[in-house]
């Protein structure tokens, strides 16, 4: 099929089925313009009207006119196919330093309309392997049983160095230990509900919200946590205004990698870290330049996240957790996102890996295409001194494990708990 033909079928679809979830969710129906696609030698452009596509063509987009587009090798195309999100920003972090694959358009407009762009690219893919569009999509659970005791939950604030902190907790036993529960960059405590759930009658779980986040009041001047060095310290202190002594350590994501970091600092204080989608080195920097951006009155980072965000969730994840993390990526707001971002994208401990000696468990879910089992695996063997070690691989589940699968979580960190002897 020629290029003119497969972007001709992408107006098809796009102008038709596909138009509610392209004009709402992924918000073309704000973009106007043009969207380019190279494939090898080929240039074609769809030119789009508040998201209705009213022209394609082959070459280049008219001088002048507003413009994004992505493309490059057609050997590089045949990979979308390897993800089941076809995300064009995960082949976009893939390849990365591929000289032979990109983006084209200003900066900022890239950024502010990558979920319209990704989409396109994404039918696109069907389009020219000759799949139907979504035919490799997880047929996700789609009960959602209604929960009403929520008993087990209940919120309070703490004076943490003067800051007003919010926590919950499940006001489980203490005689086994105390578990402190980190969430995901952007995100707060309810991601742990369904752990404190499980664990009711089992172990003590505290949730807090960082500053800015969820329910916790922000820093004065409106500031949030914004280098690895301030998260430890507030973890820290977290910690100390709860009392808690010897706590054992749970976070996901930009969480999993500061467990280690806090079993490394705090060598004789820390009881046990479980580390899950995360690793010692998740260090890529900033070299699109995106985090100065997300404080761009343009750029609104609870639409700009969002295909990000879906090609991480794994294909097994039940429908009720997809809409919960999906509203999490909704309720985002740009300043936690850009401090968050400032802390994940350039924590590298590796060389801090030796110094901890506590019982570690990682959790890795294989269907995270960021953090990888691949990364964790080399976290496990730089851990020479930690005689306690395991890593857990979990088939089918992504970079939100805890919510995606807080059963499978719940054994391993039973399991752990259980093993301590100390």
């Amino acid at each position: 099929m020629k290029m003119i033909e497969r972007l001709e079928k992408v107006k098809e679809y796009l102008n038709g089925p596909g138009a509610p979830l392209f004009l709402d969710y992924y918000a073309a129906e704000h973009y106007t313009g043009y969207i380019t696609i190279k494939e090898d030698s080929e240039i074609g452009y769809l030119k789009l009207n508040k998201g209705h596509i009213d022209e394609v063509g082959l070459g280049d987009a008219p001088a002048g006119e507003t413009v994004i587009g992505a493309g490059g090798a057609g050997r590089i195309w045949d990979h979308l196919k390897d993800y089941w999100q076809r995300s064009i920003q995960t082949v976009n972090v893939n390849f990365a330093n591929d000289p032979e694959w990109g983006v084209v358009g200003p900066t900022l407009l890239n950024r502010q309309f990558n979920t319209v762009l990704s989409h396109v690219c994404r039918i696109y893919s069907y389009v020219r392997d000759g799949d139907a569009v979504f035919c490799d999509a997880p047929e996700r659970d789609p009960s959602n049983p209604v929960d009403t005791d929520f008993s087990y939950v209940r919120g309070f604030y703490i004076n943490v160095k003067g800051n007003k902190t919010y926590v919950e907790t499940n006001d489980g036993p203490t005689d086994k230990g105390i578990i402190i529960a980190l969430h995901t960059a952007g995100r707060e405590c309810r991601q742990y509900h369904d752990l404190m759930k499980i664990f009711k009658n089992k172990y003590r779980i505290y949730a807090p919200d960082m500053p800015g986040h969820g329910k916790s009041m922000p820093y004065p001047g409106l500031k949030v946590v914004s280098s690895n060095e301030e998260y430890i310290k507030w973890i820290w202190d977290v910690t100390c205004a709860l009392g808690v002594d010897r706590p054992i350590y749970i976070g996901c994501s930009m969480a999993g990698g500061i467990t280690l970091y806090m079993a490394a600092e705090h060598p004789d204080a820390v009881r046990a870290v479980v580390c899950m989608q995360g690793n010692d080195d998740t260090a890529v920097g900033d070299p699109s330049g995106m985090i100065p951006l997300l404080g761009h009155p343009a750029n609104n980072p609870a639409v700009t996240q969002r295909d990000f965000s879906d090609s991480m969730v794994g294909a097994k994840t039940s429908q009720a957790r997809v809409d919960f993390i999906r509203w999490g990526v909704q309720t985002e707001i740009a300043t936690l996102k850009k401090g968050d971002f400032s802390c994940c994208f350039f924590l590298d401990i590796k060389d801090r890996m030796p110094e901890v000696r506590c019982p570690v468990r990682m959790i890795e879910g294989t269907d995270d295409t960021i953090y990888t089992v691949k990364m964790a695996e080399g976290t496990i063997e730089r851990l020479v001194n930690c005689p306690d070690k395991k890593l857990v691989v979990v088939e089918g589940y992504g970079h939100f494990i805890a919510v995606e699968r807080p059963e499978r979580v719940a054994e391993v960190i039973d399991e752990l708990i259980e093993s301590l002897d100390d």
